[in-house]
């Protein structure tokens, strides 16, 4: 006999057979939706998310009340049913009426919900469901803030379920979930406890209960009488099929509420499970089922590409499956519970996970704020606990952040925000352990040494450090000395890292990266960096990148305003290099991959040589070059490194490694013969910049820049960089333009750009902004002497073309703004080259780009 997998019933077919079923369907289609105050109403479907738009355009995006209709019809054979709907989340708090009455409400935006509507309902008429929904800030419903988007809707699927009047239960912290526990499990036998509560019981019920093993075998079953609520079933698997990512095998249970007088089912639960067994030590690292196994994979936010939030399970699959066949086998549900797809699919697929509730950045002292914590902890664990891909069950993340940077908080306030945060530690390490002692707790910590002073480190089982050296604090090499200075004062802690990696932008390509640039070359080296630090300890239990994918963040405003670029793959999941490097370092099968699928176009000076990376798990990479020259390389930290002298034009590579080949184009420019072939297309300069910027829209590259010696390039100036630690240029939203890497980078205190052009006819076009927030507008003519002196943030400055003077007194900040992109063309004709000069007059020059063409 199989397994049961869906429970459910056709509409149309429900009449006289409903007894026999509980019918689970879903009611996503057309909702009528108002926004706001709003009186106008559009046509929806779910899941829906009202801020899938409006987070990527200012920053700001609608926080408050989304309000959904919908009229549906109850057939009169459900009068004798209980009916009710379950949510599988809504942000943040919901309520939901029923011809006009309040049938329940939930606070929480992450976990589900169900509400029987049965003495609301009209049977064998339409009713009016009416569900409000709000994502408000409130000071009493974590998060509080975080770096995502807290995008407000109904973004996972609505059911509408029918059952008996006895029935599993539904309603409550569990949403219909029965647990199923594996409190003794080894290699020869598995103790499985189910348990679960039944409605309106009586002495006409009985349980039946099966167990199928992988296979689809019976190796368990019992029939028993319901003479109470509740339920408590106590069985035996020998020689169970253990569960592990390399072999991830899953039982399946399946109980069902008999009538013993007419033997027919008038309810059913269904759900799978695994056996498994694990510990972490804090001297050896993870174990799974006896076996050490280094935790190694991603943390992954919910939303997608123009969806926000509101993804289909199709997505939330090719996204894990993305996951796995990259290698990981671990990974972390940042920062809240997702969709019960993805744990579904963890379970099927073999990844080990850590999920957790939105406690971040800040707790607020309130008891409200503490009980709203405390059940969506117990939620979570309750809806989830089957689940043999969990292991950690988290509930805070960088709790002292907003502390340790807020400069003017007093000490008193300091004081009593460490008390209430480690109070509410406290608290949800009670509940977490209450409800589940066979898994682990953690936290994740942000590098500063308050949460060991503090006390709050000490609490959970495990704590997972958010790391991000040489990004937010400098040095790669920093990170293996934290890590051993931690393990030495806390022997007896097991650690892990549950967040590091930097920025990248697919546009941003370069030989020599650097911290900031938001190149991919700067983000494989902090990963292969952090993975051989992290893999060479034993102690460590292993490590989750952050991210998995690109995702909003409507306070970002890096080289993609708006979104957290750390991601493996983009936000519409087009994977980086980084992503094919873990391929590389973590799978078995034979693989061998070219980087620079965003670098296949390279401008090299005539004397240079066309360096690649060859990313490849064998222990030697073979480079065939245009089907005949052929080079091999050793394999380091998964990286086969070729340097290769290729003539001008286009070229075709191929990487073969064992059975694994892959091939690549590349075409060569030499910079030394731009300015002789300007009529077959323009020169752009990325000036200010060590990376080549590639415009998705138009494919044109802005080539890196360069000083002048012969042909083209800058004289005088400095790179601007806001930091000198951190950023190349400035990260701010850049105004009136998508290309924002072009103008966040710049050239200040430049005294001309020169192009040795044969005579003729051309348009320059002179690319800047306002890197200066607090720029002055002044016009120095305006100005005595003394005021042009003590005037800050003043600049003005000539340029002039060839000697003709073509700006007086440009001041960006007066005729444009600030951080807002500007672009000024002039058409020039010449005999002997071109010279743009930048005379300042106060404050220095600066400039972006430059794009020259032949007329």
């Amino acid at each position: 006999m199989k397994p049961i997998k869906y429970l459910l019933i056709l509409f149309l077919a429900i009449g006289p057979y409903l007894h026999a079923q509980r019918l689970v369907k879903t009611v996503n289609s057309a909702w009528e939706f108002q926004l706001g105050n709003s009186n106008s109403r559009k046509t929806v479907n779910i899941p829906h998310t009202w801020n899938a738009e409006d987070a990527f355009t200012d920053g700001q995006y609608f926080r408050g009340k989304g309000i959904y209709h919908k009229e549906i019809f109850i057939p009169e054979s459900w009068s004798e049913q209980a009916v009710f709907l379950k949510f599988e989340a809504a942000n943040q708090l919901t309520k939901v009426f029923v011809n006009d009455k309040l049938v329940g409400e939930h606070i929480g935006g992450y976990t589900a919900f169900v509400f029987e509507v049965t003495e609301a309902l009209n049977f064998g008429s339409a009713n009016e469901i009416r569900i409000e929904v709000d994502n408000s800030h409130s000071a009493d419903i974590p998060p509080l803030e975080a770096d995502f988007n807290f995008y407000g809707g109904i973004y996972r699927d609505i059911e509408m379920i029918v059952t008996g009047k006895s029935h599993f239960q539904l309603e409550g912290e569990a949403a219909g979930n029965l647990l199923i526990k594996t409190p003794e499990v080894n290699e020869n036998m598995a103790r499985v406890v189910f348990e679960g509560k039944v409605v309106n019981p009586n002495e006409n019920l009985k349980l039946q209960l099966k167990i199928w093993d992988p296979s689809g075998k019976i190796v368990s079953e019992l029939n028993q009488p319901v003479n109470t609520g509740d339920l408590s079933v106590d069985l035996t698997i020998d020689d169970p099929k253990l569960w592990s990512p390399e072999n991830p095998q899953l039982y399946s249970l399946q109980a069902d509420l008999i009538d013993i007088r007419t033997g027919k089912t008038i309810d059913s639960f269904f759900s799978k499970f695994g056996c498994r067994w694990f510990k972490a030590d804090p001297e050896k690292g993870f174990f799974l089922n006896g076996k050490p196994l280094k935790l190694i994979g991603a943390n992954r936010h919910q939303d997608f590409q123009n969806m926000g939030n509101a993804v289909p399970n199709s997505i939330h699959r090719k996204d894990y499956e993305m996951i796995k066949d990259m290698g990981a086998n671990f990974i972390r549900t940042a920062h809240y519970p997702q969709d019960p797809e993805v744990y579904r699919i963890c379970d099927e697929l073999g990844l080990l996970v850590w999920t957790e509730v939105p406690v971040i950045n800040d707790v607020t002292d309130t008891e409200a704020y503490h009980q709203n914590a405390i059940n969506m902890q117990r939620e979570q664990i309750l809806q989830l606990y089957n689940h043999p891909s969990i292991v950690y069950w988290g509930y805070m993340n960088e709790i002292f952040i907003r502390l340790v940077f807020t400069r003017d908080m007093q000490e008193e306030a300091k004081t009593a925000k460490i008390k209430t945060s480690v109070e509410l530690a406290k608290k949800l390490e009670a509940e977490t352990k209450k409800l589940d002692t066979s898994r682990l707790s953690v936290m994740a910590l942000h590098g500063s040494d308050i949460y060991n002073t503090s006390g709050i480190a000490d609490i959970p089982d495990v704590i997972g450090w958010n790391l991000y050296f040489g990004w937010y604090s400098p040095g790669l090499e920093n990170l293996g000395k934290f890590l051993d200075e931690q393990h030495k004062k806390y022997p007896e802690r097991p650690i892990l890292i549950s967040e590091y990696g930097p920025g990248s932008d697919s546009r941003i390509q370069t030989n020599d990266p650097k911290p900031w640039d938001y190149s991919e070359a700067y983000q494989l080296k902090s990963h292969v960096s952090y993975l051989n630090q992290v893999i060479e300890r034993d102690y460590m239990l292993g490590m989750a990148a952050w991210n998995f994918a690109d995702f909003g963040s409507s306070g970002r405003q890096d080289s993609r305003p708006f979104i957290n670029q750390k991601g493996l793959v983009n936000f519409d999941r087009e994977p980086k290099d980084v992503y094919y490097y873990y391929k590389a370092r973590l799978t078995k099968e034979p693989f061998v991959y070219i980087a620079g699928k965003n670098q296949e176009t390279r401008y090299i000076s005539k004397d240079s040589l066309v360096k690649l990376k060859v990313f490849s798990n064998s222990d030697q990479v073979q480079l065939e070059i245009d089907g005949s020259e052929k080079k091999e390389a050793q394999v380091k930290d998964n990286i086969a490194e070729f340097s290769l002298e290729l003539s001008e034009g286009e070229h075709r590579v191929t990487a073969i490694s064992g059975k694994a080949k892959y091939h690549r184009n590349i075409k060569v420019f030499f910079k030394e013969n731009l300015l002789e072939n300007i009529e077959n297309g323009p020169l752009l300069i990325n000036i200010g910049s060590h990376s080549d910027f590639i415009d998705e829209e138009t494919g044109e590259i802005w080539i890196s820049d360069q000083g002048f010696s012969g042909d083209f390039g800058y004289v005088g100036g400095d790179t601007y960089q806001k930091s000198k630690d951190k950023f190349q240029g400035i990260a701010a939203n850049i105004k009136g333009t998508d290309r924002e890497p072009l103008f966040q980078t710049m050239r200040e205190g430049i005294d001309s750009y020169k192009f040795e052009v044969p005579e003729g006819k051309y348009r320059v076009s002179l690319l800047f902004t306002e890197p200066n927030r607090g720029a002055s507008t002044q016009n120095i003519y305006n100005l005595t002497s003394d005021e042009i002196q003590s005037e800050k943030g003043l600049r003005e400055f000539d340029i002039l073309i060839n000697g003709n003077k073509v700006e007086k007194n440009l001041n960006l900040a007066r005729e444009y703004g600030i951080l807002q992109a500007v672009e000024i063309s002039y058409e020039v004709i010449t005999e002997d080259g071109i010279n743009i000069e930048f005379k300042p007059e106060k404050g220095k020059t600066i400039i972006s780009g430059i794009r020259l063409e032949k007329l």
